[in-house]
């Protein structure tokens, strides 16, 4: 089917249709049209459609193009996506301006990868380079830091895409809390906005259940109703002890939640707040009196550390809401050390990175002890300190450092040529730079006095090399002899890798050639394959896995600030032990933008901090952020680390249990790596379930 013309699909028909209730043109789901073009050219593409939603909760709920381009390039995943959930008929517009000229597009429409029903009509595309005012628009309240509505939207110039942000008198309406003060509490896996309406059966009472060496966390809530505002709220701790009066050997401290600004562009999840909401809860602040607006909660955060000296039992206090120099609430705080402890070194091998580059950025005076306290923020989370990009070898001082505080693992550098003066971080080079003899001496040149290094202090073990960073087939050849020449010259430093081999031989694309050809696969968890995993692992392997600005919902990610808390928790626990993955990567902790300036903490809403990512995926790779005399922990990193410590617990009933057993208690909640519950109080039961029977002296290693 060849469309030469520029007007496709009865386009203006379809928008005057909608614009005066008409007859419409239903679309069924799936391949739509293909529209091939005899003179390629690069003239912008501009469309969308209609749809109707019911409890639509998936990967791809859009107008889809895969765009093929004259010279054989490709652009895949071009979409314009409605809003997800449940919606009378909405239009969505995009468009798309082309890197070369267009010789053929595939256009689908899609709900797919999910759950819900959806209805399409009078879908469109046109190539077209008239000015288009306003499409794209969205309307967000800044309630309850300011009473008005930010409403942003694309202008289309004819040939480049500008957006505009207006702000304007609120006309949206949020149910308030009720009138007066009502401190209440939640799990750390519930998601609680600014806006959010302590329910009709809300917690008062916090209890914690954790083993020594293992922190655990809760939420306590202040909410205003629109009648009252509070300033220089405060919380008092009394120590934690048990009924003979000792005191719990380990810490409890609190920290004020704070809230980063949605943007316009960003890609929300199904499970995510009301989309015209406009703060999402992040940073973690350290403990200092805070405000309360009216008609809306204030957040704070809770954790108790148990050490490995502590003493098995349960440990009570009281936690005071203060203002004023009067108590305006008490809640009451149980923790239940179990009788085990978590392992000295990290069950779970993980690889955050934490760059060295954007923190010389931030802090160009003082980025040596930022980073040192950034390595004990990721150690106090149970995650290695890493960096997969890193073009300088780590310091010896802080590789001992976390070796004693748990590390497992370390990369010593990245496959990649070494950094240039002001760069911030080097991910990946060409092949031409580095399948060469030059190349080849230059790196492994400085790999081997440094192995030695590491060798005389007993650091060799945990070390391994990173390269081609998520490359494709043009490498693979090349990659092949590089490793093959590595393991002679460095038979036992492991080489990971985010190639795109691992998903080729689950798909079978080998293309004549053996992707068997490295030491560490990672794929991105929508490519994991336990069948290819398993194969590779009887070939003396090991399979990582990692997310990023992908895979999207109906998929486990903590990637986006849209998406809940709780699954940074699961992603890290209950489905890296259940689908088996050896380790768990993640690209990037402290990706801070330049036009962001550290956070000023005497407040704790952040309206300059900009969350704008051109990927839809707000927040990526930020789990750590930047304050004005120290790096501030986040929501998400809490979760990733409940998460590691939920896999040692999977661990310990596995070998306590069996396999079978500790899956049987699993499989209910998660069934599937898109067919899991984000319930707290589920998971919360579950992961008491697995204690049952395994409480007694033995460690994990």
């Amino acid at each position: 089917m060849r469309y030469t013309g520029v007007l496709l699909c009865g386009m203006m028909a379809a928008f005057a249709c909608a614009s005066r209730g008409l007859a419409h043109t239903p679309v069924k789901a799936g391949r739509w049209k293909t529209f091939i073009y005899d003179k390629p050219d690069k003239t912008p593409v501009v469309f969308g459609g209609w749809s109707c939603a019911e409890g639509v909760s998936s990967r791809d709920y859009c107008v889809y193009l895969d765009v093929h381009y004259a010279d054989g390039s490709k652009d895949w995943g071009k979409v314009a996506p409605w809003r997800q959930g449940t919606h009378d008929w909405e239009e969505t517009r995009a468009v798309l301006i082309p890197k070369q000229p267009i010789a053929k597009i595939e256009a689908f429409v899609f709900n797919r990868i999910g759950t819900g029903k959806a209805e399409f009509r009078d879908i469109f595309l046109v190539r077209s380079s008239e000015r288009i005012e306003r499409f794209g628009e969205t309307r967000m309240s800044c309630k309850p830091f300011a009473d008005l509505d930010e409403v942003s939207y694309n202008v289309f110039t004819g040939s480049k895409i500008v957006r505009k942000d207006e702000r304007v008198p609120s006309a949206i309406d949020f149910p308030s809390p009720p009138a007066g003060i009502t401190v209440w509490t939640a799990s750390s896996m519930d998601w609680v906005t600014p806006l959010t309406v302590p329910p009709a059966r809300f917690g008062k009472p916090i209890s914690l259940s954790l083993a020594r060496r293992e922190r655990e966390s809760a939420q306590l809530l202040v909410s205003c109703g629109a009648d009252t505002e509070l300033v220089g709220v405060t919380l008092e701790i009394d120590p934690l002890k048990d009924d003979s009066g000792k005191l719990l050997d380990g810490s409890v401290k609190w920290e004020r939640v704070g809230y980063i600004p949605r943007k316009a562009g960003y890609s929300c999840h199904p499970a995510a707040p009301d989309g015209k909401e406009m703060w999402l809860p992040d940073p973690l602040l350290p403990a200092a009196p805070f405000k309360v607006r009216k008609a809306s909660t204030q957040g704070t955060w809770i954790t108790v550390y148990a050490s490995p000296k502590a003493k098995p039992g349960t440990y009570r206090s009281d936690v005071r809401v203060k203002h004023g120099g009067r108590t305006l609430s008490t809640v009451s705080l149980s923790v239940n050390v179990r009788d085990f402890e978590l392992a000295s070194t990290f069950a779970l091998d993980t690889a955050f990175s934490l760059m060295d580059g954007f923190l010389r950025a931030e802090y160009p005076e003082t980025w040596r002890q930022m980073k040192k306290q950034a390595i004990d923020i990721m150690l106090d989370h149970r995650l290695n300190p890493d960096d997969i990009s890193r073009t300088t070898p780590p310091e010896l001082e802080d590789l001992l450092h976390a070796k004693a505080r748990g590390m497992s693992r370390f990369n010593i550098l990245n496959i990649v040529p070494e950094a240039k003066p002001g760069e911030r971080w080097v991910c990946l080079a060409k092949p031409s730079e580095l399948f060469t003899e030059e190349f080849y001496q230059t790196f492994t040149g400085r790999i081997r006095p440094y192995l030695k290094m590491l060798e005389a202090n007993g650091l060799d073990k945990m070390a391994y090399i990173y390269g081609f960073d998520e490359c494709k087939e043009e490498y693979y050849q090349g990659i092949d002899r590089m490793w093959k020449r590595l393991k002679v010259d460095f038979p036992n430093l492991p080489v990971m890798t985010t190639t795109k081999m691992f998903r080729d031989l689950v798909r079978g694309h080998t293309n004549s050639f053996n992707c068997v050809t490295t030491d560490w696969y990672c794929p991105v968890s929508d490519d994991y394959d336990e069948k290819v995993a398993d194969y590779l692992r009887s070939q003396g392997k090991k399979v990582w896995w990692y997310t990023c600005c992908s895979p999207a919902s109906p998929y486990a990610n903590m990637a986006s600030l849209e998406y809940p808390a709780v699954e940074g928790r699961l992603m890290l626990g209950y489905l890296t032990w259940l689908h088996r993955a050896d380790g768990f990567l993640f690209w990037h902790v402290n990706n801070w933008r330049a036009d962001n300036v550290p956070l000023d903490e005497s407040d704790t809403y952040f309206p300059d901090w900009n969350t704008w990512n051109h990927l839809g995926v707000p927040g990526d790779g930020i789990f750590l952020y930047p304050g004005k005399n120290r790096i501030l922990p986040s929501i998400r990193f809490a979760n990733i680390r409940d998460g590691e410590e939920d896999y040692e617990y999977l661990l310990r009933a596995e070998r306590k249990l069996g396999r079978k057993a500790v899956e049987d208690m699993v499989r209910p909640l998660l069934r599937s790596q898109t067919d899991f519950t984000r319930d707290p109080a589920a998971l919360t039961s579950l992961r008491n379930h697995i204690l049952v029977g395994v409480t007694d002296q033995c460690c994990l290693r």
